[in-house]
């Protein structure tokens, strides 16, 4: 009976031993994101505990009045007040029954003010090189089929030069290739971030023309909407996902790009299984800023002196993923009558360290005005900001297929980052 017990205490250690681990690997992040200056709840619901080291300017509440030397030690499981008296850093040594399983780093960052848009714009980029979409066969003269890109170039990667030339347009390649004579091309090629040279034989088709068999793509162009702008430097935040190829499934790299004002023209509403979309054309001729970066958070650049006048909106602190709730919340969009507004939604799950940083909470749409006219949310409307008690928490990044009103939202934080 004793041995029994035993046992079952064992099993009983072992199993809260691997709800830590799990708790670790899956719930509590690498980095956690602090503002000085603002009083903060920190709860993860796990039965872990947190050092904070040698930390001298958090204040949690119950323990002390003024920061302290010491290390200060919070309990996972429960809701503990912290606030940060200054920017800086820390870290903080995570543990279960005294066993040390992680180490996470704290930023205290300062109190931060962004001009929140909401309005959809243009974005034309360009690819770094020219993009392989795919390779094929090429129909020679005698009427025989090569294919002599095959096994050497592969979908989704990045012909930087050929021939020891630059390649930054698709036609560039095409004269390249043109200009052989059925001479080997020397191909620069980058793939999975790795640069490699490779070398391709061109084939005569049935019209005497060298092909190489590869379609390749060198831009791309569409409408989103702009999250938010610093207003001291000028750089924005849109989309709040990637760019992708529509091909390749790969995210697009960006030599550079432009954000111009858009002329939207009306929408096609949304329905079960078929995503709505905004109507409209990009204003090439009033280029606003310029992209700079595409990440699966979102793309990022500056916005010029017309940009901000433009896309001018309301100045508003940001809230740290820890600060949103489920319940109400509100989206700002301008996919109506060009009149940026504010419509209700409901923020229905959260998901703080998903493996998908654009997926972080699930939102429904409530506003009748938006549900009539779009039937929820649309493409075009990716970037439009999420406000929940008067801060900027995020931004609509998806639509669910099936439902419309429903889609997934990033956390500001993971944008600003």
């Amino acid at each position: 009976m004793r041995k029994k017990t035993i046992y079952i205490l064992l099993a009983f250690v072992f199993l809260l031993f691997g709800t830590a681990v799990f708790a670790i690997e899956f719930i509590i992040p690498e980095r956690i994101n602090l503002i000085a200056g603002y009083e903060q709840s920190i709860c993860y619901n796990v039965p872990l505990r947190a050092s904070l080291y040698n930390e001298e300017n958090i204040i949690v509440s119950g323990m002390e009045t003024k920061p302290v030397k010491e290390n200060i030690v919070i309990d996972l499981n429960k809701t503990t007040i912290v606030t940060p008296t200054r920017e800086g850093t820390a870290k903080a040594e995570i543990s279960a029954f005294g066993i040390p399983l992680k180490t996470v780093s704290v930023n205290i960052i300062p109190q931060t003010k962004v001009i929140t848009c909401g309005k959809v714009v243009g974005v034309v980029m360009k690819t770094e090189g020219v993009m392989v979409l795919g390779t094929g066969s090429v129909k020679k003269e005698d009427g025989k089929v090569a294919k002599p890109s095959e096994g050497i170039i592969k979908t989704g990667d990045i012909i930087i030069s050929c021939n020891g030339a630059t390649v930054t347009e698709k036609e560039e390649l095409k004269d390249a290739v043109s200009s052989t004579d059925g001479n080997a091309l020397n191909l620069e090629v980058k793939r999975n971030d790795n640069l490699m040279d490779l070398e391709v034989i061109p084939v005569q088709n049935e019209f005497g023309e060298y092909k190489i068999g590869a379609w390749v793509r060198d831009s791309t162009q569409g409408l989103g909407t702009v999250t938010f702008i610093e207003p001291q430097s000028g750089k924005f935040a849109a989309l709040g996902h990637g760019v992708y190829d529509v091909d390749t499934k790969e995210l697009i790299p960006v030599a550079e790009g432009v954000v111009t004002l858009s002329e939207l023209s009306g929408v096609n509403k949304g329905e079960s299984g078929e995503p709505g979309e905004i109507i409209g054309m990009l204003d090439k001729e009033n280029i606003v800023g310029d992209v700079l970066t595409n990440t699966s958070s979102g793309i990022f650049g500056t916005m010029n002196a017309d940009g901000i006048k433009s896309l001018d909106g309301e100045e508003l602190e940001i809230g740290l993923m820890q600060d949103v709730t489920e319940g109400n919340a509100t989206i700002r969009s301008d996919v109506i009558d060009g009149e940026v507004k504010d419509y209700t939604i409901n923020i229905e799950s959260i998901s703080r360290f998903g493996t998908s940083a654009d997926k972080g909470m699930v939102i429904r749409v409530t506003d009748d005005r938006l549900i009539d006219k779009t039937g929820g949310i649309i493409q075009g409307m990716s970037g439009s900001p999420i406000i929940q008690n008067g801060k900027l928490v995020g931004a609509v990044t998806h639509v669910f297929v099936n439902d419309a009103k429903k889609g997934y939202g990033i956390f500001i934080e993971n944008m600003i980052k």
